[in-house]
């Protein structure tokens, strides 16, 4: 058995954390972005010996803490009836975007892990069960706590109430017109580094707390954009090397800010395309996460 899923790559522009005993309620409010360029996974699973093999990107993986494993492992502790040991599954995730830089290449490798496996494996999990999986990997590697959320829902994510699909909340900005996400990536940024830090927590928690109720009384793209910039100012968290970046592509576009947490600049644009030299440009995707 074998199925293909498609999540889109998700960039969030500001939000603040929310942390329950319960980590299905755990992750955080905020807002972000989904890209129609993001993580395609395959997953195959044949009767055996109940070896995994992931490959990412042509690569195989040797890291037992990666987020696909964890993902195999929620899903056998789910369900009684399911032993691993009878199955061997080979997930291959085939990401578009840089990791490590904002985008949420983990939550979208676990979503694909999850849905994939939930269908091959005929595990009675429905859509939002299976999402609940990949955020407790996300949660238990600290790699990230609302991606999950964005990329089920797809869109302009608006975070309305923070935990895993199903158990938190969320709206999306409407459309009316087809919107571009420019981007330029100068490096990767440890999301456990920061999210695990008091005194970062501190600041984000901060600048955060007022700025979905900003963006709720005027729901447009520019207006998020908006917030994203005031956000990274306020919570300390801009990247002097992108400053100049982020002022170029502001003129260009409807604003610019920089990605959470990636360093890595963005911009929402009515056009596909950047003075900034080697951007990634991608159509805002408003579908989430889909077999293909």
């Amino acid at each position: 058995m074998q199925c293909s899923v498609f999540v889109p790559s998700h960039i969030t522009g500001f939000f603040e954390i929310k942390k329950h005993s319960e980590p299905l309620l755990s992750g955080s409010r905020g807002a972000g972005v989904t890209l129609d360029q993001g993580v395609h996974t395959r997953v195959v699973v044949e009767e055996g010996g109940g070896k995994l093999k992931i490959v990412v990107n042509g690569q195989i993986q040797s890291n037992q803490k990666f987020i696909s494993k964890i993902v195999r492992d929620l899903l056998g502790q789910r369900s009684s009836e399911l032993n691993l040991d009878h199955f061997n599954i080979r997930v291959e995730h085939e990401h578009e975007v840089p990791a490590g830089s904002g985008f949420g290449v983990s939550a979208a490798c676990a979503l694909g892990a999850s849905l994939g496996l939930s269908n091959c494996l005929k595990l009675p999990l429905t859509f939002n069960q299976a999402c609940e999986v990949a955020h407790l990997a996300e949660l238990e590697l600290a790699s990230g706590l609302g991606d999950v959320m964005g990329e089920a829902h797809g869109g302009i994510v608006l975070r309305l109430k923070e935990g895993a699909p199903g158990w938190g909340m969320a709206d999306r900005i409407l459309l009316d017109e087809e919107l571009y996400v420019i981007s330029r990536t100068l490096g990767e940024i440890d999301t456990a580094d920061i999210i695990n830090n008091p005194q970062h927590q501190a600041r984000i928690n901060q600048a955060g707390s007022e700025l979905l109720g900003l963006l709720l009384n005027n729901p447009t793209p520019t207006q998020f954009m908006h917030l994203s910039r005031r956000f990274i100012h306020e919570a300390q968290l801009m990247d002097e090397e992108l400053e100049e970046i982020l002022k170029i592509m502001d003129e260009e576009s409807l604003g610019a800010s920089m990605a959470m947490l990636g360093q890595t600049a963005f911009a929402i644009s009515s056009e596909p395309y950047s003075s900034v030299e080697k951007t990634l440009v991608s159509r805002i995707d408003n579908w989430g996460c889909r077999f293909l």
